[in-house]
C-alpha cells in the first residue's frame, strides 16, 4: 500500500484534538454517546435544511468553528433542547476556558474562570478520553460523528454487506468487531477526501492539533516512572575486577612469549609488526576496560568491544590473503595519514601566526620524530582511498571472504551503532519516556547519570580478547612457517 501511495497518519496526534468533543461525549456516555450525537446531526439537519446558511456538524471542532453566526445561534438554541449536560461535558466548558486557541469555544462558554478541580477533573478527563480513542472501540465509536454526517447527506454510501455488519453497532457483540474496524478504515478513507474538499479552511483544523498538544507542555508536567539501573555492589566489582585483571595478565603473558619465541623475518618485518601491536593494543584496551568499571555496559563498552571485534576480523582476513604486501601497505596507510596530520598541523600553525602555538609546536615535533623526520617523511604517499587495501574493501568485505559474516552482522554492526551514537542505541541506553498521555508519551532523556554496568560486557571483551589473540597466534605461526628455509 505504501508503494502505491498510502499516506501513513496518527490518529491520535492529529485528529484526537479536533474530535476532543465528541471523545469526551464518548468517554462519559458510551454508547449511548453515539446514539445522542446521530439525534442531534439529524435534527441540525432537518432544521437547517431550508435555512439561507449552510453549517456542517460533523463533531470536529473545527466544523463548529466554520460555522456562521447566525447557525451558531440556531445551533445554541438547538442544543438547549437537549440535555447539555451529556452533550456539553463540563469538563469540556474547563477546556475551552485551558485552551484559548481551540475551535468552536463558542459554543462552550462559561461564566468564570475554573477552579483547580476543575482543572484536575479536566485533565483525569483528557487523559480517560485519549485512552479510550488509544483502542479501536474508542476510536470507531468516536468517528460516528464525521461518518454519520457523511451518511445522512448522501455523501458516503455502503455496500449491502457492510450495512449488515453496521446497522446494529454498537449493540450487537458478534458484529461489534468487524464493525468497528470497518468504521475506522472507513474514516481514514474519507478523511483525505474531506481535506481537499475544504481547501484552505482545513488550516484551521491542521493548525488545532498542534497548538493543543504544544500546549499541554505548558498545561502538565513531563512524567517518568524510569529509575536509575541497579549499581554493581562494591564487593561485585572488586571480585569482577580482580578475576578479569588476572585473565588479562594471563594472557598478555602468553602472547610475549609467542611474539618473542620465535625469529622474526627481519628483512621484511611487516607481518609480525602489525600483528603483535593489534594485539597489544587489544590486550591495553580490555585492561582498561577492567580497571575502569563505568565501561562495563554495553553503551561505553561498545567502543572497545568493537574495536576488538574489527581487529579480529582484520587480522584473520590478512592471514587469509596471506600477502606481505598488505601489511606493508596496512604500516604505509597509517604513516600518510600522520604525514597527513602533520601538514594539518603546520596548516594551523602558519594561520596562529606564532600567537599561542606552542601545543602546536610540541605536536607536530612529536609527528616528525614518528615519521622519521623530513627525509623519510618525503617518502610517504598520502592515500586517499578509504581502506588501506583500496578499492571497495572495508570490514564487511573482510569478514565475508573468511567466513566471519555472522560475527560483523549480529556483533560488529550493532556496536557500530553505539559508537557512531546511531538512533538505535540512543533509544537502548539514554532514552526515557514520558508517561503522560497529554504528552503524547515523547520521548526524554533518561533523569540519572550513572551507566548501567553490566559484568556481561566485560566477560564478552575477555572472550572477544582471546579470539583476536587466537587469531594474532595463527598468523604468527604462518609467518614463522613462511620464514622456514
Amino acid at each position: 500500500m505504501l508503494q502505491h501511495g498510502a499516506i501513513l497518519t496518527d490518529w491520535v496526534r492529529d485528529d484526537f484534538p479536533d474530535l476532543l468533543w465528541i471523545a469526551l461525549i464518548m468517554d462519559q456516555e458510551g454508547d449511548d454517546g453515539a446514539r445522542l450525537i446521530s439525534s442531534l446531526q439529524h435534527e441540525w439537519l432537518e432544521q437547517t435544511r431550508e435555512a439561507e446558511y449552510s453549517a456542517e456538524l460533523d463533531g470536529r471542532l473545527s466544523s463548529l468553528e466554520k460555522m456562521p453566526e447566525a447557525a451558531r445561534n440556531d445551533f445554541l438554541s438547538l442544543l438547549s433542547r437537549y440535555d447539555t449536560g451529556k452533550l456539553i461535558p463540563d469538563v469540556l466548558r474547563t477546556a475551552a476556558a485551558w485552551y484559548p486557541e481551540m475551535p468552536g469555544r463558542w459554543a462552550f462558554a462559561r461564566i468564570g474562570a475554573p477552579s483547580a478541580v476543575d482543572m484536575d477533573e479536566m485533565l483525569d478527563a483528557l487523559v480517560s478520553a485519549l485512552a479510550l480513542c488509544l483502542q479501536r472501540r474508542g476510536k470507531a465509536l468516536t468517528v460516528t460523528a464525521p461518518l454519520g454526517w457523511l451518511l445522512i447527506n448522501g455523501r458516503l454510501h455502503f455496500q449491502e454487506s457492510q450495512i449488515s455488519i453496521l446497522a446494529s453497532y454498537p449493540t450487537d457483540p458478534a458484529t461489534r468487531s468487524m464493525a468497528e474496524a470497518t468504521l475506522t478504515s472507513m474514516y481514514g478513507a474519507t478523511k483525505a477526501l474531506s481535506a481537499v474538499e475544504a481547501g484552505d479552511e482545513s488550516r484551521v483544523q491542521s493548525d488545532w492539533p498542534s497548538r493543543f498538544w504544544n500546549a499541554n507542555w505548558e498545561i502538565t508536567p513531563c512524567m517518568s516512572k524510569d529509575s536509575p539501573p541497579a549499581a554493581l555492589g562494591e564487593g561485585d566489582v572488586t571480585s569482577a575486577r580482580e578475576s578479569a585483571l588476572e585473565q588479562v595478565n594471563d594472557l598478555w603473558g602468553d602472547f610475549m612469549e609467542i611474539a618473542f619465541s620465535d625469529g622474526v623475518d627481519l628483512y621484511r618485518p611487516a607481518r609480525h609488526e602489525v600483528v603483535c601491536e593489534l594485539a597489544v593494543r587489544s590486550i591495553r584496551a580490555v585492561y582498561a576496560m577492567a580497571e575502569s568499571p563505568l565501561l562495563w555496559g554495553g553503551e561505553h563498552g561498545a567502543a572497545i568491544l568493537r574495536a576488538l571485534v574489527e581487529t579480529e576480523i582484520l587480522i584473520t582476513w590478512l592471514d587469509y590473503k596471506n600477502d606481505l604486501g598488505l601489511y606493508e601497505a596496512f604500516i604505509s596507510y597509517g604513516q600518510g595519514k600522520q604525514k597527513l596530520m602533520r601538514a594539518h598541523v603546520e596548516e594551523a600553525m602558519t594561520e596562529a601566526g606564532g600567537v599561542g602555538d606552542s601545543k602546536l609546536s610540541e605536536l607536530a615535533s612529536f609527528l616528525d620524530e614518528r615519521l622519521g623526520g623530513q627525509s623519510a617523511e618525503m617518502m610517504m604517499e598520502v592515500s586517499v582511498h578509504p581502506s588501506f587495501a583500496g578499492g571497495s574493501v572495508n570490514t564487511r568485505s573482510m569478514a565475508e571472504d573468511v567466513g566471519l559474516q555472522d560475527l560483523y552482522s549480529r556483533v560488529f554492526q550493532p556496536l557500530s551503532a553505539s559508537v557512531h551514537g546511531e538512533w538505535s542505541a540512543l533509544d537502548n541506553y539514554v532514552i526515557d519516556r514520558c508517561i503522560n498521555p497529554l504528552h503524547r508519551f515523547h520521548r526524554i532523556p533518561v533523569q540519572y547519570l550513572t551507566p548501567m554496568l553490566a559484568e556481561d560486557t566485560l566477560a564478552a571483551a575477555i572472550r572477544s580478547l582471546k579470539r583476536v589473540l587466537d587469531a594474532a597466534a595463527e598468523s604468527l605461526s604462518s609467518d614463522d612457517e613462511a620464514n622456514t628455509p
